[in-house]
């Protein structure tokens, strides 16, 4: 491209073309740009361009597109970018993007479309990398906070580096972001705090065996103890239970720059993983239980060369009289005796208060059966009672042949309900998610059913801003809400929708709840406002608002409460989500509205299967006729 890129540090990004004499100006506020904080711009071998930033992970243009795409950290994937600070961003020979981050080096495989990072403990110094170079070789070189790296990738996945500090020539270990630079010939340059590195990877000596490694000296409690044989060739150590704190000094037959060899081990029994690579060649361990261990042990040379892993030496750790088995199985055995000996003279004891404790929870267990049957009776009918009050399809049918219901609460009476109804020619119908569940719920849900019914059908309101305002009023007079010094929270959040067929016109108002509408597999939403009906501290300027849009025949509409949504279950015991929901209306749209709803049951079904219903369900779907 002729198009010459600027990256600037909060105002964007500039694009000059000479040949038009033009500038573009890119930023967060008017384009896709993630960041104004730019800190390396990028072509790749397509011409795409990669932009790292400050602090909002990295973005890629495609070639001829003014669309930014973004790449950020996200705790959830493992396969997403490893921090969002991208100092640089490179391409070797084969094509892979690679991005030095404050939190690791990042590969990006294009054909994958994943990240994977490579951290200090997988053999960098450092995990905050400021720049990363590749040589004519296709190797990696890495500047950090602790010196230079050069990192050699291999097709076998065992990939090698070799480090450089202070004593290899290298300036003040900290290194500069931003100060990177490879010429034609293939010279590095690095800048940092101590000044300018200059590095010709062709003269570095790159060859070498890995070294071998030795016990030279085994302490214990810091004083040297000799074995009946040479420490070196030592294949077992045995120690006792008040002797298992000792020391074991390691040596690497490898003399180019000692003091530059890399060691790691683990102790096989006791840890997970290698330790951290360090020029240290002492092993500590201190109270050590009993049992049998190998002391595994691999080391690098100066040019990073890393010998294959060996085990040094078993270990074999008596344990303590107490943590023997034999010790065991004498205190089970008296724990045992003891215990059926205590257990026959509770037993006696037991049986006669058992006698004395049957009648009487007898009598309470009558009692509180009884009590329970009574309270269940009364919450079967206040259901019949909640269930009688609702709209019976066949009157909704007659409305909107294309429709469904699909009511399941998450006890014997429900916090949702729905409302339909007709005045001055114009189909009312509303859906309703009250404040809890259960018998709480569904006095709420009466308070509200009674009022759409005094406010719609008796005074004539059909405007759903105002029967909002007015179902706001009722409620709050109905609770007394602000008028008394034990203040109730309890309201509802409602969607109301108003159709006018011959007008072929919609009109809506929602509190929390929003409206779906589905044209030829196009999907809105229309939003709520962003408050409750009823609640405590109202203020004069909680106003509800009215939209109106026009339909046509077959338009899908849908109102629903939150708990579908809220559901949990899947694989991994999360919720739903919204998204989800209206991906599925958006999937089911077109389906009669009936086997919209069983569709919909069975989703909901397989979600939760295995765990509880976590709050009342209601969606209803309605097709414009």
């Amino acid at each position: 491209t002729h198009a010459i890129w600027f990256g600037t540090f909060g105002g964007g990004i500039y694009r000059i073309d000479p040949l038009t004499d033009s500038l573009r100006h890119f930023t967060k506020e008017k384009d896709s740009l993630s960041s104004n904080f730019i800190y390396s711009l990028f072509f790749d071998h397509k011409e795409n361009l990669w932009i790292g930033t400050r602090a909002c992970g990295v973005m890629m243009r495609a070639r001829g597109s003014n669309v930014f795409k973004n790449y950020q950290h996200s705790d959830d994937d493992k396969n997403s970018l490893s921090n969002n600070i991208v100092y640089c961003v490179v391409e070797d020979k084969d094509m892979n993007i690679w991005l030095s981050t404050a939190n690791g080096l990042d590969k990006y495989e294009p054909a994958g479309g994943k990240f994977s990072v490579i951290y200090e403990r997988d053999g960098l110094p450092s995990d905050n990398i400021y720049a990363v170079v590749p040589d004519l070789n296709g190797n990696l070189w890495i500047s950090h906070n602790k010196g230079i790296t050069e990192f050699i990738p291999t097709a076998t996945g065992t990939d090698r580096f070799r480090n450089f500090g202070p004593a290899s020539g290298v300036q003040t270990t900290e290194f500069n972001q931003g100060a990177y630079f490879r010429n034609k010939k293939g010279i590095l340059f690095f800048g940092g705090q101590g000044g300018l590195n200059i590095i010709d990877p062709k003269s570095l000596d790159q060859a070498g065996i890995a070294p071998d490694v030795y016990i030279v000296s085994y302490k214990r409690f810091g004083q040297e103890i000799a074995l009946d044989t040479s420490v070196s060739i030592a294949k077992t150590i045995r120690v006792g239970w008040r002797d298992n704190n000792f020391q074991f000094e390691l040596a690497a037959l490898s003399f180019v720059e000692p003091e530059k060899n890399l060691y790691q081990y683990k102790l096989e029994g006791i840890d997970d993983d290698w330790s951290k690579a360090t020029t240290n060649r002492y092993v500590s361990y201190t109270n050590l239980p009993g049992g049998n261990y190998e002391l595994h042990v691999r080391v690098a040379d100066s040019n990073g060369n890393w010998s294959d892993d060996k085990i040094l030496v078993h270990i074999h750790v008596q344990p303590p009289f107490w943590k023997t088995t034999w010790f065991y199985i004498l205190c089970v055995i008296v724990v045992i005796t003891g215990f059926i000996l205590f257990v026959r003279y509770r037993t006696a004891a037991i049986k006669k208060e058992n006698r004395i404790l049957e009648s009487k929870v007898a009598e309470r267990t009558q009692e509180l059966a009884q009590k329970n049957a009574d309270i269940t009776a009364s919450i079967q009918y206040a259901r019949r009672i909640q269930v009688a009050m609702l709209p019976e399809m066949e009157f909704i049918v007659r409305h909107f042949p294309e429709s469904f219901v699909l009511y399941k609460p998450k006890d014997i009476v429900s916090g949702d309900f729905y409302w339909f109804g007709e005045k001055n020619g114009l189909s009312i119908f509303a859906v309703a998610d009250c404040t809890g569940h259960g018998v709480p719920g569904a006095l709420m849900s009466m308070i509200g059913h009674d009022l759409l019914n005094q406010i719609v059908l008796e005074k004539g309101t059909t405007d759903p801003g105002e029967i909002l305002n007015s179902l706001n009023e009722g409620v709050r007079a109905a609770l007394k809400q602000d008028q008394h010094d034990q203040d109730t929270a309890d309201g509802m959040d409602i969607a109301v929708c108003v159709l006018d067929k011959k007008k072929h016109e919609l009109s809506f108002g929602g509190a929390l709840r929003p409206l779906i509408f589905i044209r030829k597999s196009l999907l809105s939403k229309i939003e709520s406002d962003r408050f409750p009906i009823g609640g405590t501290h109202d203020t004069k300027d909680k106003k509800f608002s009215t939209h109106k849009i026009l339909v046509e025949k077959g338009d899908a509409l849908y109102l629903f409460s939150d708990g579908f949504a809220d559901q949990f279950g899947g694989e991994r015991g999360k919720k739903f989500m919204m998204k989800h929901l209206l991906e599925k209306l958006r999937q089911i749209h077109e389906l009669p509205m009936q086997l919209q709803s069983a569709e919909l049951e069975e989703t909901f079904d397989t979600w939760k299967e295995g765990l509880q219903q976590v709050d009342d369900v209601l969606v209803v779907g309605v097709r414009i006729p």
